[in-house]
């Protein structure tokens, strides 16, 4: 797969019953305001969804629904995050891809090659084997068994803690943190979200890309290509 020029790549709305920034760039992408020939949405663009979680399902339907329609004009990859799982049957027309088959891999115009993932794998032992059961189907469709028998007090109790959750937050030399986990990597160029840093660096021969957090400040990078490079502008929803 290739990455086109023009692509927006967009990550961690984290939108929840206090933010709908997603919800107004999905619109006006709609409206033909913002406009892309690839949409790549990083992970994380939901505090909390999944597929077999109906409550969910029904307080972001505004969103799938506009997804949806997007994506039969533009393709729109979906990388899931830790916050948002077993997507594939809500988003029919889009590309998703759940952690098991990330990084994913693609080419820029120029072939050079790229994987991407949300950033949350190759995690410790216990934090990476919780996460996937989390991603078990079976799992998600008891614990919504048991949300509905509930009155959906089990997911409205999720959803209204996330709400709270710090998002804005810089880590002290990201570079250093970050560098030990290239060598799970092989591309010439690494993307990913999850730290929220929005910072572009070189590691050894790779370049890697964090996008920013769209919860903190609605921005996101689109691909330019020029003087036979790949560059990444960053743009902000606050720009239209």
């Amino acid at each position: 797969m290739i990455i086109k020029n023009g692509a927006i790549f967009i990550s961690d709305a984290h939108e929840n019953v206090n933010r709908d920034d997603f919800l107004r760039f999905l619109q006006s992408f709609d409206r033909g305001e913002i406009s892309a020939p690839q949409l790549f949405l990083m992970g994380d663009m939901f505090d909390f969804l999944a597929a077999h979680a109906k409550n969910t399902v029904k307080f972001y339907e505004k969103h799938i629904e506009l997804i949806n329609k997007i994506a039969l004009k533009t393709e729109v990859i979906y990388i899931e995050g830790n916050h948002d799982f077993v997507l594939s049957s809500l988003f029919k027309n889009v590309k998703v891809f759940p952690i098991s088959a990330q990084p994913v891999n693609f080419k820029t115009e120029l072939a050079q090659s790229v994987q991407i993932a949300h950033g949350d794998n190759f995690l410790p032992f216990v934090s990476k084997y919780a996460l996937l059961f989390l991603r078990l189907e079976w799992f998600l469709m008891f614990m919504n068994f048991i949300d509905i028998l509930c009155g959906f007090k089990i997911s409205n109790w999720i959803l209204n803690r996330l709400t709270v959750k710090k998002l804005d937050y810089k880590i002290s030399n990201f570079k250093a943190f970050i560098s030990p986990k290239m060598r799970h990597y092989s591309a010439d160029i690494v993307i990913e979200g999850h730290y929220h840093q929005g910072e572009i660096f070189d590691i050894g021969d790779k370049i890697y890309v964090n996008l920013p957090a769209f919860a903190c400040d609605q921005s996101y990078f689109i691909v330019e290509y020029r003087d036979e490079k790949i560059n990444f502008a960053r743009k902000s929803l606050k720009g239209h």
